[in-house]
């Protein structure tokens, strides 16, 4: 089985679904959806998506910046129950799907407006009108992302107290906070090194081939076989506990070997 290629048919048929239900559920409150990241990218390999492990990223912008749902029982019942038409409708249009891609939906306020697109190119438009933001400059981006490496240290001392008392299904939970982290991290630690914005625009393995490139070879192995590791846990279904330890092992070594040379820079 060509497991990247069922994966990619996985995730094009729930974006397709995602395009349906944002108008249907959600269009009253909605004013712009967006998805960016991975699933954008070429994958050339296996570290450039792993079921579960990466996502579908949907940013949403809501009108007059109103919460995407009323906040009673009703709007925890009708969020609830989106997520059923989700699932359902997405084994409607894949019913051979290998998995049922992992939607992570972020809603941006005006704070996190420096997550909206610089042009409509670097993300796919889910609904609405995307507003754009302003050209960032080089050093900006730079600086941006050095201040986000340095901030990894209260993520990385955290960490000891929050895995001591998990086993079985709550590591899972740890790798669900980390997921996030980990992604976006040599990304930000590349762009020290290189054009920040060429960077932010390459798929995994890309990334990988320039830290070696660039003299950072023990973060670029660490980062590979976080993420091959990621697909062997996805196979055993996030169930095998050894599985589990080396894959949030390889998740924080990637955190602290970024904060380390972040610290150098």
């Amino acid at each position: 089985m060509d497991r990247l290629g069922e994966a990619r048919k996985d995730v094009e048929a729930a974006i397709a679904v995602w395009g349906e239900l944002i108008p249907e559920r959600l269009g009253d409150r909605v004013s712009y959806a967006t998805l960016k990241g991975s699933v954008l990218k070429s994958w050339d390999g296996l570290v450039d998506y792993v079921p579960v492990i990466s996502d579908l990223d949907i940013h949403i912008g809501t009108v007059n910046h109103q919460p995407l749902f009323p906040r009673n029982r009703e709007g925890f019942k009708y969020a609830l129950e989106t997520t059923k038409y989700y699932e359902e409708r997405f084994i409607e249009h894949r019913p051979g799907h290998i998995h049922v891609p992992r939607p992570q939906i972020v809603i941006v306020e005006p704070q996190l407006e420096i997550m909206l697109p610089e042009s409509e190119d670097e993300v796919i438009v889910l609904y609405g009108e995307v507003p754009l933001r302003d050209e960032e400059s080089e050093p900006d981006c730079q600086r941006r992302d050095l201040d986000s490496l340095m901030g990894l240290k209260p993520l990385l001392d955290r960490l000891p107290e929050r895995i001591i008392d998990r086993i079985g299904l709550e590591y899972y939970r740890i790798i669900r906070e980390l997921c996030w982290n980990v992604s976006p991290t040599p990304v930000r630690v590349l762009s020290q090194f290189t054009d920040s914005k060429k960077a932010w625009k390459m798929n995994r393995t890309s990334i990988i081939r320039e830290l070696e490139a660039v003299g950072l070879t023990d973060l670029a192995t660490v980062y590979r076989s976080y993420y091959i590791k990621g697909w062997e846990a996805f196979e055993t279904g996030f169930t095998d506990n050894w599985i589990m330890r080396e894959l949030i092992a390889l998740a924080y070594d990637v955190l602290w070997r970024s904060y380390e040379l972040a610290k150098s820079l």
